[in-house]
């Protein structure tokens, strides 16, 4: 069931991709960009870099799961409790994880420059979803999770759960698609719903600075994080990335390596 779920994934990718980007074509949510084709192709290329880089590490990561479990590493292995507990006491500590982490690449310089080719885009759209540059896929896909999994002795059940919500969220989440009010009225208080995770993409610092959670609010809403917006009273992208040829991918690309004013 578990191996069948992650093999699933790239396949939901896809078909949320083709979803999504149909249904904003025909009903868009926010303006579309200038020159679309121009716009949705150097994301098409970021994305399939991130795309090749993620699966290459997928694998080192899933020896350090194994690993894990095989040795009873981490707090949850140490406290030997049963899987209905674990599984989502894993996903949640993960979450936590990656919410402190998240934290980290908006605050610490070094790691802002590469997380900002994904905060840079002005017109969010399905397209964006995967707009990464692959140094950052590095540290997020690979560096966290190596680090958190034997941490917190996450298991592979809770590690395939948690990547499929995740996925699941993550291209409707920048979709250009307006989700139903009540979905979002009632969706936030448990998952980073679009209209909620819209918000970390605005070019207003105190509003990129906030909304980290990847998966859950929780940590947003318990460490104040949050800001009640709408996502269509704001302004995307980073302003110093708003010129037309600071969004083409080879630029993106080189931009954590030189100065960007």
């Amino acid at each position: 069931m578990l191996d069948r779920l992650a093999n699933l994934q790239p396949i939901i990718i896809v078909v949320l991709l083709i979803a999504m980007y149909s249904l904003e074509m025909g009903w868009p949510y926010l303006p579309r960009p200038g020159d679309p084709k121009r716009h949705d192709g150097h994301n098409v290329v970021l994305t399939l870099v991130a795309f090749v880089t993620n699966g290459a590490l997928s694998i080192l990561v899933l020896m350090v799961l194994a690993y894990t479990g095989d040795h009873r590493l981490g707090l949850l292995n140490y406290l030997s409790l049963p899987a209905f507990i674990s599984v989502p006491a894993g996903m949640l500590l993960f979450d936590l994880g990656s919410y402190a982490f998240h934290n980290l690449q908006h605050h610490i310089p070094l790691l802002w420059r590469f997380h900002r080719v994904h905060h840079s885009d002005t017109s969010l759209n399905a397209t964006s979803a995967l707009r990464f540059h692959p140094l950052d896929v590095v540290l997020s896909q690979c560096l966290f999770p190596c680090i958190s999994i034997p941490v917190i002795g996450m298991s592979m059940a809770s590690f395939i759960i948690y990547g499929t919500v995740a996925i699941l969220l993550l291209i409707p989440q920048h979709a250009n698609v307006k989700f139903p009010d009540w979905f979002e009225a009632y969706g936030r208080f448990v998952f980073s719903t679009p209209g909620w995770h819209k918000i970390h993409h605005a070019d207003e610092a105190r509003l990129t600075n906030s909304h980290y959670g990847d998966v859950f609010t929780f940590w947003d809403r318990m460490f104040g994080t949050w800001h009640r917006v709408g996502p269509d009273e704001i302004r995307y992208g980073l302003k110093e990335f708003a010129s037309p040829d600071r969004q083409r991918a080879g630029f993106l690309l080189k931009s954590p390596f030189v100065d960007v004013k």
